[in-house]
């Protein structure tokens, strides 16, 4: 008869590196450990589980691998960022400009499906209130716009009133100031953790009309050079200004009541009505069902029309100073314009069986996917978190480049140019003539 130690040899013999033995071991831990009500019956199932969750006796070999000495550096460098926005000032900072309630704002964004994580958001509230605290009194409030994905860093976006004086020799027919669609100003961060926002320029309306005419990803390199068709004039920073300037002109809407026309403006200009207006339009929130409506909606910002602009281009006198009026007139676009039934779709949060007096609306654009509009009870919220890319129901096809143009064509009394024959010369060099011989 086998001893004890041969028997216990012939069970870990085993060709694949396993044997009886070790799952017999472990099938008897996991038991002693588990203490199953009827370990009899259980026993095979517990040695299947055991094969396919083989027990580690080794805790060591679970651990992670150690961050590498550059990780770590990255790690202390963010650390140390983040911590310049959680110091506490010596001194209150006198801060004229408003700044959003972000971390209000978060949970009616999260019921319209937008979240940046609760830590990331409050870092980003902290970004902006640092911001606020540098910029001067005419900004009035800062709004949080939205972010726009790249293929590298998101870029994140406020937006303010322009603070900056009209320059002088500006060409009202190539950029509007501050009645028209630079009436805001914008700030981009890629890096909220240092509070850094860079100011884009001034859009014109060229860059408006030709960034309709392609479509393009963002690098996340604000200087980056583009290579477009037709040919943009800038860089990434002018196109990014020019695509927030059409999604802040068409998905910037709100429930009707919120904003009025003042007529007394030369062009008429939108404005919030005043608390006493808003207390009696909003003395009860508007239900739902109601606000499930487009006629319950209107723009409280211009739309850029087809050239590029808010306000109608500048008179053009002749010599006799006598206004010339354009072949093409181009409409303006009017005030508060009622929303397009195909271009938005409505959902009310909770909805369904939860659907309750105080129950959010989110509006959401079919044109820009990504730009919503919450209105809860009494306020409302716009936001966009996209790649600024406008939808379009037919799939994109680039242009064609225009046809080359000849350098001269003959008029009606002139001869077309005839290509002069080619003329040959025979290659071979003559050969020299014999020098007479000289007379002895």
């Amino acid at each position: 008869m086998a001893s004890l130690p041969e028997l216990r040899q012939i069970l870990k013999q085993d060709a694949e590196g396993k044997n009886l033995y070790d799952h017999l071991t472990e099938t008897l831990m996991k038991i002693l450990l588990d203490r199953p009500k009827n370990a009899y019956d259980m026993f095979e199932l517990v040695s299947a589980e055991v094969k396919a969750n083989p027990l580690n006796p080794d805790p060591e070999s679970n651990k992670g691998i150690p961050p590498s000495a550059e990780e770590v550096t990255k790690q202390l460098a963010w650390a140390k960022a983040c911590s310049g926005l959680l110091k506490i000032p010596d001194e209150p900072p006198e801060t004229n400009v408003k700044f959003p309630d972000l971390m209000d704002e978060a949970n009616l964004m999260e019921w319209a499906g937008i979240s940046f994580g609760r830590s990331d958001t409050y870092r980003l509230y902290l970004s902006i209130k640092k911001l606020s605290e540098t910029l001067p009194a005419e900004v009035e409030r800062l709004r949080f716009f939205g972010k726009i994905s790249t293929r590298g860093l998101p870029y994140y976006i406020l937006e303010g009133l322009n603070a900056e004086e009209d320059e002088e020799d500006i060409d009202l027919a190539k950029k509007e100031g501050k009645n028209g669609a630079n009436k805001y100003c914008y700030w981009v961060s890629q890096n909220i953790e240092t509070g850094t926002w860079i100011q884009l320029p001034a859009v014109t309306a060229e860059q408006v009309v030709i960034s309709r005419k392609f479509k393009k990803l963002f690098t996340g390199n604000l200087d980056a050079e583009l290579s477009t068709y037709p040919p943009f004039p800038g860089t990434e920073k002018n196109l990014l200004r020019a695509a927030i300037a059409r999604i802040c002109g068409e998905t910037s809407v709100s429930p009707v009541g919120f904003f009025v026309t003042d007529d007394d403006e030369d062009p008429p200009v939108v404005k919030l009505a005043d608390s006493e207006t808003l207390a009696e339009t909003f003395a009860e929130p508007k239900p739902p069902a109601e606000l499930k409506d487009t006629e319950a909606w209107n723009h409280h910002e211009f739309e850029l029309n087809k050239i590029g602009r808010v306000t109608a281009l500048p008179e053009v006198t002749d010599e006799n100073g006598e206004v010339v009026e354009p072949e093409d007139p181009v409409e303006v676009t009017p005030p508060l314009k009622a929303l397009e039934s195909t271009e938005w779709a409505f959902r009310v949060c909770p909805g369904g069986a939860g659907d309750a007096p105080f129950s959010l609306v989110v509006a959401k654009s079919l044109r820009w996917p990504g730009a919503l509009a919450i209105a809860a009870g009494k306020r409302f919220l716009n936001v966009y978190v996209g790649n600024g890319v406008m939808y379009e129901p037919k799939s994109y096809t680039p242009p064609h480049p225009a046809p080359i143009q000849t350098e001269w064509m003959p008029g009606e009394e002139e001869e077309p140019l005839l290509e002069q024959e080619d003329v040959r010369v025979d290659p071979t060099p003559p050969e020299p003539e014999n020098e007479e011989e000289e007379e002895d």
